[in-house]
C-alpha cells in the first residue's frame, strides 16, 4: 500500500433478496488487498423505501464468517483463480477482518452481542471489529415497526455503555473483538476514550476528525488509558470514477432528491482525488477508512481504490 494511508475497508451491498452481492464484494475485496469488510445494522434503508429488502446484520455477518475461515487453506490449494503474482500476496497472519459499522445497542441483549461476536471471530479464524452506537432519532419509527423499544437518548447510552462493557469481558471470546465506538456526539466520544479500542466518525472533514479525536483522547487520559492506545477511524460515502467529469455527472445523477448536506459530505472524483482525500484523513488521525460506494458499480469502484492505493492483490 501507498505511503501515509490508513488501513482501507469497504462496506457490502446488504439492500438485496439474497446474499450474493455482499459474498461475492466481500471476497472481491480480500482478493484486491483491502483490510476487512463491514456490514450496518438496519432493518430498512433509512431514507428508503422501506418495503426494499434488507439483509439482517449478524445473520450475514456469520455467513461470511464461514467463508472467510475457508479462505487461507483454499488459496494455499489453488482452489480459486489467482490475482497477483507469486510473491504479492500478504502474510495472513494479517488477516482479513470483518465486522459491523456499525451495530445499534438495544437491538439485543449486551452479553448475546458479546457471544456473537466471539462465534464470528471463531468461526472467521480472526476477531471482528465491532462498530457500535446507540442510534439516533433516524432509527426511531425501525425500531417501533419491528418491535423494538425506543428509549430516550439517557437510555440508549445506557444500552451502549453496558453493550461495550460486554464485548470487552470475558463473554466476548479470545482474542476478543475490537471495538469501535461510533457517533458524533459528546458522549459518545468520552466512552470511546474511556472503554473503546477506537473511535469512528461518519463522513467527516479530516479537521473535523481531528478534533473529535482530541476529545476521545482527553477522555482516555482522564480515565488513566493511554490515549495513543486509542485509535481514530473514519467512515463514509464515496464515489470514485476514472475521470474527475465522470464522478462529478455521476454523482449529480445519484444525488437528484437527496438532501444537500448528505451530497456535500460524499467524498468523490477520480482516484487521485479520493486517495488524497483518504491520506488526508490518516494524517488527521484516521488508522481505518471504511468507503461505502455510492452512485455506480462497486465492483469498479474498488478497483479503482486499490489500483489507487497500491494495495497488493491476494491470490
Amino acid at each position: 500500500m501507498a505511503e501515509g494511508l490508513p488501513a482501507l475497508a469497504v462496506t457490502l451491498p446488504q439492500f438485496a433478496t439474497h446474499a450474493g452481492p455482499s459474498r461475492s464484494a466481500c471476497l472481491d475485496a480480500d482478493r484486491l488487498g483491502f483490510a476487512g469488510a463491514f456490514v450496518f445494522d438496519h432493518l430498512w434503508p433509512l431514507g428508503g423505501p422501506r418495503s426494499r429488502p434488507a439483509l439482517e446484520a449478524w445473520t450475514l455477518l456469520a455467513a461470511l464468517a464461514a467463508e472467510a475461515g475457508q479462505w487461507p487453506a483454499r488459496a494455499e490449494a489453488g482452489q480459486w483463480p489467482a490475482r497477483a503474482e507469486a510473491g504479492q500476496r500478504p502474510a495472513r497472519g494479517d488477516r482479513f477482518r470483518l465486522g459491523t459499522l456499525v451495530t445499534r445497542a438495544g437491538l439485543r441483549a449486551p452479553a448475546v452481542v458479546a457471544r456473537m461476536a466471539a462465534t464470528v471471530g471463531q468461526v472467521a479464524g480472526a476477531p471482528p471489529i465491532i462498530g457500535i452506537g446507540r442510534g439516533d432519532l433516524a432509527n426511531r419509527p425501525e425500531n417501533l415497526a419491528f418491535g423494538f423499544p425506543f428509549p430516550d437518548v439517557a437510555g440508549r447510552a445506557l444500552a451502549l455503555e453496558q453493550t461495550v462493557a460486554a464485548l470487552r469481558g470475558p463473554l466476548a471470546g479470545t482474542p476478543r473483538p475490537s471495538v469501535w465506538v461510533g457517533g458524533a456526539a459528546a458522549g459518545g466520544r468520552v466512552l470511546a476514550g474511556r472503554l473503546a479500542d477506537a473511535w469512528n466518525g461518519w463522513a467527516l472533514t479530516p479537521e473535523e476528525l481531528a478534533a473529535g479525536l482530541a476529545d476521545v483522547r482527553r477522555a482516555a487520559e482522564q480515565a488513566g488509558r493511554d490515549p495513543a492506545a486509542v485509535a481514530g477511524t473514519w467512515a463514509g460515502q464515496v464515489l470514485v470514477a476514472g475521470e474527475r467529469r465522470e464522478a462529478e455527472v455521476r454523482l449529480a445523477r445519484w444525488g437528484a432528491g437527496r438532501p444537500p448536506a448528505e451530497l456535500a459530505r460524499v467524498v468523490a472524483g477520480d482516484p487521485e482525488t479520493v486517495i488524497g482525500r483518504l491520506r488526508a484523513l490518516h494524517d488527521a488521525g484516521a488508522a481505518w477508512c471504511v468507503v461505502a460506494t455510492v452512485g455506480g458499480p462497486g465492483a469498479d469502484m474498488r478497483a479503482l481504490l486499490a489500483g489507487a492505493a497500491g494495495l497488493h492483490p491476494r491470490a
